[in-house]
């Protein structure tokens, strides 16, 4: 099965049918795509990329402060993403749709959403739908450094992307450790951060209600499918890329969607599915992109 991501247009152009956009999709064979920044990766160590987690999860007592807590720590590692792009369309002449006619054209437009530095040297994690036919991504930390991302990685399949801004300075950049998604067991308590409708750094506090979920038919026996953690800690259209968070202080996911009409039910990518991401990143393993 293939997983195909429309990409948002102007309605009303849309609407003429005189527009109509280029649909991507994505077998779940696709490569990950690797960008120049990310030559200064290959053959690295870890350590290099991310830092580990001592303890994922732990047995303590949920006290009335316990999540503004652990909030409180994650705030300044989390990031909003601003994002110009330029949106591959064919224009035609007449609203009627033809095989083999339009004009190519690039469409301007504007997204955003969210992120968290996994490295002090500045490496962040976000959602590749995030920054998707990106132009342009800016990045803004909780104290308002506005500051210029590149693209190191994307997976296009697992919806991940990997960015890098540059210190201002000689200050280390606060981050998140990574946890074990495979610790987490249904009812632990978590946490949200994100920019929600671009309203800014926002927390939302829920349980695990799901793990290993599939939202595909999976007809490819060595395909790569996501098995999302399932949660009920709100998130919003904004809060894609930002972090799912253990009362340990750990990351295990990266949230990336909410089903439309629901209560209480989003989708996270599961740490141990990013960690194969940065794997490849750091073997090299993907298709070069100039």
């Amino acid at each position: 099965m293939k997983n195909c991501v429309p990409l948002l247009l102007l309605s009303s152009l849309l609407f003429s049918g005189c527009v109509s956009l280029v649909e991507e999709c994505f077998a779940p064979d696709t490569p990950i795509s690797l960008h120049p920044a990310a030559e200064k990766l290959k053959g690295a160590k870890p350590v290099s990329l991310y830092v580990d987690s001592q303890i994922t999860v732990t047995d303590m007592p949920l006290r009335a402060r316990t999540i503004q807590r652990v909030a409180g720590a994650a705030d300044t590692a989390v990031v909003s993403i601003y994002v110009r792009t330029e949106t591959p369309v064919k224009v035609r002449l007449i609203p009627i749709k033809l095989p083999f006619t339009g004009i190519p054209a690039k469409l301007p437009g504007i997204g955003l959403g969210s992120g968290f530095f996994i490295h002090p040297s500045g490496y962040i994690l976000s959602n590749a739908h995030v920054i998707q036919n990106a132009a342009e991504i800016r990045v803004m930390t909780k104290n308002g450094t506005d500051l210029t991302a590149r693209i190191v990685a994307t997976d296009p399949v697992y919806d991940l992307a990997l960015l890098k801004v540059e210190p201002i300075g000689n200050d280390p950049f606060a981050f998140l450790p990574m946890g074990d998604s495979a610790a987490l067991r249904g009812g632990d308590h978590v946490i949200a951060v994100g920019n929600p409708l671009g309203f800014g750094h926002t927390v939302t506090a829920g349980i695990i209600s799901h793990t290993g979920r599939s939202l595909f038919e999976e007809k490819d026996a060595n395909g790569r499918y996501v098995r999302y953690i399932q949660t009920d800690a709100a998130i919003n259209p904004g809060s894609s890329g930002g972090p799912l968070i253990t009362l340990a202080g750990a990351w295990i996911g990266l949230n990336t969607a909410q089903i439309e009409n629901s209560q209480g039910i989003g989708f996270t990518v599961p740490s141990s599915q990013v960690r194969e991401f940065l794997g490849h990143v750091l073997e090299g393993t993907g298709q070069p992109v100039e």
